[in-house]
């Protein structure tokens, strides 16, 4: 009884959260899927004529934009990227790993609805891996578990007590474990979307000043990757700003004139959520982006649309 206290406590902690940061429930609702299941979203009324059930502005997802905006992460991170010692996935898992440490984490409230173990071999028992003895699996699971340990004991450990040392924000954080970045790499991996942003969203400074965007006061805006028509540019966005629960500011400087602010850059991030919905081949509902707000009211969002086949994304528990 106490766990699913706690469990619905997390659930409206997070429905608030959701909501205070600009999160659209129109006709569904996030809710548990029974005891060590999870929670999915499951509709909740008749959807409207547009069919859209849910509307996530895309300022509050988690990509590498968001985490060299981030005032405490971000001038380390911009500097390791300026390097070139690290790529954007690992600047996500880093993120995730470091807001997880942190007991006042603005994202606290999605990131405890997170799963807090994995079905998968990096997460078996000793005895559970020695199941797959002799086969190509258990050869590929101690292999990448041992490029993890390694990452981790090389660059992740020493780089996350860095990073939580100098946040003024944290409140004696535990010390980070080898589980903690597993988890970290775990959930990236398993909720992480490709994400057609509109390019005026990553690349602002290609339609106004430059001074605006706090990514680019470094003077150097060439930073991660992103695909675009099959080619890879190294750029990146800023124009968020962060208060306490609140993520992002909705003001936009975005000049839309010119021809190229309809383009189309696919970026890697965590949608919170969207990320709540299965991958099926036959969708009760699909995801797109909405760049102009023309249906969904919101310019820049992501939404869930349904019964529509597109992007095979079907509500469930996950």
């Amino acid at each position: 009884m106490g766990a699913n206290h706690e469990s619905e406590a997390k659930l409206q902690l997070f429905l608030q959260w959701l909501q205070v940061n600009g999160v659209e429930l129109r006709c569904c609702t996030i809710k548990s899927c029974g005891p060590n299941k999870g929670f999915g979203v499951f509709t909740s009324c008749v959807p409207s004529e547009d069919g859209v059930a849910l509307v996530v502005p895309l300022d509050l997802s988690i990509t590498p934009m968001r985490v060299l905006q981030d005032p405490y992460t971000g001038p380390r991170c911009r500097a390791m990227l300026e390097e070139g010692d690290v790529d954007d996935r690992f600047l996500m898992i880093l993120f995730l790993t470091v807001e997880r440490l942190r007991p006042n984490s603005s994202w606290k409230p999605y990131l405890d609805m997170l799963p807090t173990t994995f079905g998968n071999p990096l997460w078996f028992t000793e005895d559970e891996l020695g199941e797959l003895k002799g086969t190509t699996l258990y050869r590929a699971s101690v292999l990448q578990r041992k490029n993890l340990q390694a990452l981790y004991d090389d660059k992740v450990k020493a780089l996350v007590d860095e990073l939580l040392r100098g946040d003024e924000r944290s409140e004696s954080p535990r010390d980070v474990q080898f589980e903690d970045f597993l988890w970290a790499y775990s959930i990236f991996w398993t909720r992480a979307l490709n994400i057609p942003f509109p390019r005026s969203y990553v690349f602002p400074e290609s339609f106004g000043d430059q001074s605006n965007n706090p990514a680019c006061h470094t003077g150097h805006c060439g930073a991660f990757k992103a695909e675009m028509a099959g080619e890879t540019t190294d750029d990146r966005s800023g124009g968020t700003c962060r208060d306490n629960s609140i993520l992002f500011c909705k003001e936009s400087s975005v000049d839309t004139s010119s021809s190229k602010a309809g383009e189309t850059v696919w970026v890697e991030g965590l949608v919170p959520g969207i990320d709540f919905c299965n991958h099926g081949l036959k969708p009760a509902a699909t995801w797109d982006v909405d760049q102009m707000g023309s249906l969904t009211g919101i310019p820049s969002s992501m939404y869930l649309l349904l019964g529509v086949p597109s992007f095979f994304i079907m509500m469930g528990c996950m």
